[in-house]
């Protein structure tokens, strides 16, 4: 029998990038495409179906939704990178929401503890916010408004989509850019027509803003770091 062939319901995770996940996929033997582009693979023996959306919390409401309208679920968990509101977290630190707030509206989603569970994370808000916040001032503000720890720009999507269909949701979230840290590229330069992220736009957006390609490579490697401690964390739940 096919090993992903199993009774048990499959946990349904959405990213914003593939990059986030590749090393998790990279670490899967029995890895299989389904209908709509979704991937099918293993978690600690556990099936789970993996959807990637694009940046955004549009395009993560509109993958999870495709995802729950293909596939029964036992839950659907936001997956990916987001950056440090709160000292506490640093870049590679996971985090187990407990909650994720969307910013445009203050609606509040109630992450289910039992959907997850891994080992050496963190627990706290996550805000889900419009747009990547640059500034360390403007993590200050956030952290503080909201009481959030972390934040990233898909996870309202995938709650709005998990609570039309009434499945439990979860985020799981490693960090790329802690609360110390600026940005000085201006991604939201780097739009694509779809809502996403080109990184032909980030390269471009890095030759020209002063100490970008610096700031890139930096990225590069947190980012490598993050998609590593994710899969890890994955692969043991």
């Amino acid at each position: 029998m096919n090993p992903l062939q199993t009774t048990t319901a499959p946990l349904g995770l959405v990213a914003a990038f593939r990059w986030e996940v590749l090393p998790l996929l990279r670490g899967q033997k029995n890895i299989r495409r389904r209908d709509r582009g979704h991937i099918q693979l293993l978690l600690h023996g556990r099936p789970a179906v993996l959807a990637i959306a694009g940046a955004g919390a549009e395009n993560a409401l509109r993958a999870t939704r495709e995802l729950l309208r293909s596939v029964p679920v036992a839950g659907v968990i936001s997956v990916g990178f987001a950056g440090g509101l709160q000292e506490a977290l640093q870049t590679g630190d996971l985090l187990l929401a407990e909650e994720v707030i969307e910013e445009g509206t203050g609606r509040r989603f109630v992450c289910q503890p039992g959907l997850l569970r891994i080992e050496g994370g963190s627990a706290g808000i996550l805000l889900s916010a419009g747009a990547v916040v640059n500034s360390v001032e403007a993590k200050r503000v956030l952290g503080s408004r909201w009481g959030a720890v972390a934040v990233d720009m898909e996870s309202a999507g995938v709650a709005q989509a998990a609570a039309e269909w009434g499945v439990p949701f979860g985020a799981l979230k490693s960090i790329t850019d802690d609360s110390r840290q600026s940005l000085a590229i201006d991604f939201q330069r780097c739009r694509s027509e779809d809502g996403g992220l080109s990184a032909w736009k980030i390269l471009r957006e890095s030759l020209v803003t002063p100490h970008g390609l610096r700031e890139l490579w930096r990225l590069a490697g947190s980012s490598r770091r993050a998609a590593e401690n994710l899969a890890l964390a994955l692969h043991s739940a």
